[in-house]
This record gives structure tokens, C-alpha cells and sequence, in this order.
């Protein structure tokens, strides 16, 4: 009785916290019913494929990409986990840029460029890098040991031969303000960026 009477709200509630998995954890197995006659083709269409990205809820941030991305594959999205970003073939220069709407503490951030369907479209002689809200100038000096760029920003890791960067980002540095990935030479592949996943302290707890 209380199910066909309850409040609207509560299927409202449950549906913000309903978990979905693609593919399925579970899988229909076998086509033929019970029913004489009657075939069940119930098979998840994701199911047995291999995943071309690996989505993350990232910090609130205005993403700029200095290389071109191809068709719906843009930096964007995939900074909002919908899809993996695929630029054409990066040049010395070119930055992909993060512009947190806040400044943020960052813990720790990963990045890995390549999937399995191109696994040879990786960001080369790419370095990660962050610019903190303080004066940038205070590091220098051997203060921390941080490795600076002429434009002011840190340098906190480098994507390494299997195409991932990752690291934990020294707290002295303080809140930051931009991380960008800056690619240092021409490549002779185009890039796919199929996981972008930046923790801040907020996060982490």
C-alpha cells in the first residue's frame, strides 16, 4: 500500500543517488526463453568492450586548448569526463590550460594520454605545470627547490614514455590558480588526453 501511495519526492530522492555502471555488473546470458519461441537478445551493447576513457569530477575551471581538436573531442568535455579530448598533431607551444574558477589547493593530479584504440597518440615532452596565487618569485632561489618557468609557473611533473603524468603537488606552494600541460616539440602524432583526473584539497577529505 505504501508503495503505491508514497510521495512523489521519495522516487525523486532515489534517483539522485540510483548508481549506474556501464557496462553492466551483471549480464543476461544465453538467448532463448522460457517462452517456446521467443528469443532474448538482453546483451548490454557496452558490455565487453574496452573503455576509451576514464571519467573524474574535477574542480570547477575554464579550460583553454592551443591545439585543435577534432570533430566533438574538444578539451572541455573531456575535463567533464563526457568523452576523451583528440587534438591534431601538437606543436612546440602549445599549452592545454586549466583556469580554476577558485584557486585550489591541489593534493594531486593525474593525466594519461593515449587509449587503446590509439595508444600511440601520446603527449611527448609534455610537462605539467601550475601557477600559484603567490608570487612565484618567492620559490625561486633554491627557497624550495622548484623548478620555474620564465613566466612564472612551477614545474610539478612530465608525462613519462608510457603517456601519464602524475604527482602530488607540494603544499608550501599554496593555492593555485592555472595548471597547464606545456608541450615542448612538434610531435608526429596527434594526442588523445582519455583521462584527466585533478584532486584538490576539498576532495581528498
Amino acid at each position: 500500500m505504501f508503495y503505491n501511495d508514497k510521495p512523489d519526492y521519495c522516487k525523486r530522492d532515489k534517483a539522485k543517488v540510483w548508481l549506474h555502471y556501464k557496462p553492466s555488473l551483471f549480464q543476461h546470458i544465453g538467448i532463448h526463453s522460457s517462452l517456446k519461441g521467443k528469443v532474448q537478445k538482453l546483451k548490454d551493447k557496452q558490455f565487453g568492450k574496452i573503455p576509451l576513457f576514464f571519467p573524474h569530477t574535477n574542480p570547477e575551471a575554464e579550460v583553454v586548448s592551443g591545439i585543435k581538436h577534432y570533430k566533438q573531442y574538444t578539451l572541455e568535455r573531456a575535463y567533464l569526463g563526457e568523452t576523451f579530448f583528440w587534438g591534431l598533431l601538437p606543436q612546440t607551444g602549445d599549452q592545454l590550460v586549466f583556469r580554476f574558477t577558485q584557486p585550489i589547493n591541489i593534493k594531486r593530479f593525474y593525466f594519461k594520454s593515449g587509449n587503446a584504440e590509439h595508444p600511440s597518440d601520446k603527449l611527448y615532452n609534455t610537462t605539467v605545470e601550475v601557477l600559484p596565487v603567490a608570487d612565484a618569485l618567492l620559490y625561486a632561489g633554491g627557497g624550495g627547490g622548484f623548478n620555474l618557468t620564465t613566466d612564472g609557473y612551477i614545474v610539478v611533473g612530465k608525462f613519462d614514455g608510457a603517456g601519464v603524468a602524475q604527482g602530488i603537488v607540494d603544499d608550501s606552494i599554496g593555492k593555485i590558480q592555472v595548471l597547464r600541460l606545456n608541450v615542448h616539440s612538434e610531435s608526429d602524432n596527434w594526442a588523445i588526453l582519455s583521462e584527466i583526473h585533478i584532486q584538490d584539497e576539498l576532495a581528498s577529505r
